[in-house]
């Protein structure tokens, strides 16, 4: 098996008009770290005008290939698995998980969906087919991230504007790659 398996890792991302909750996505970076550039997987809503001249926010899935330093509003990288599967096979994982809308038959499914239950929904999956190496509970995935970033807060990370890189925190090793 080859060595240097890219990472998965969880981005959080701050929402300026809800500061209490985060938009997640979820990262594919190489092994060296810190990485600079990564292909971003995630499910997002944007705002847009229907034929019938109302409005409506849509999800949908997108990959696009980042430079980390580039990215508004990332908080943090909280690397959680080790992927162990072709690029390929990852990429068809992804896309085939379930976008909701709120007017789909499964309204429970749209109701609660949003890029967290879809990031929740692509580690699971990754995990039950064995694409990624890692932690597979998501409820301690998603603790351990968010504490990570509240402490950050609390440590004013972003009060300064001298400082370099995005955080990241590796939880296969419990070590800070980026302060």
């Amino acid at each position: 098996m080859p060595r240097d398996k890219p990472r998965l890792h969880l981005a959080l991302y701050s929402r300026p008009k809800h500061p209490k909750s985060y938009h997640y996505a979820l990262f594919i970076s190489p092994k060296k770290q810190p990485a600079t550039t990564a292909i971003k997987h995630h499910a997002l809503n944007t705002l847009q005008q229907t034929s019938q001249g109302g409005l409506a926010q849509p999800w949908r899935y997108e990959r696009t290939e980042v430079e980390i330093a580039n990215e508004r509003r990332l908080l943090a990288l909280v690397v959680v698995g080790k992927v162990i599967c072709a690029q390929e096979t990852l990429d068809s994982v992804l896309e085939g998980i379930p976008i909701y809308q709120v007017d789909d038959e499964d309204e429970e499914a749209a109701k609660s969906f949003n890029c967290i239950s879809w990031a929740q929904a692509a580690i699971d999956k990754l995990h039950r087919v064995h694409a990624i190496n890692g932690l597979g509970d998501w409820q301690n995935i998603q603790d351990l991230a968010l504490e990570y970033v509240e402490r950050k807060k609390k440590q004013g990370r972003w009060d300064e504007t001298s400082r370099k890189g995005v955080p990241t925190l590796d939880l296969l090793s419990g070590k800070e790659l980026v302060e």
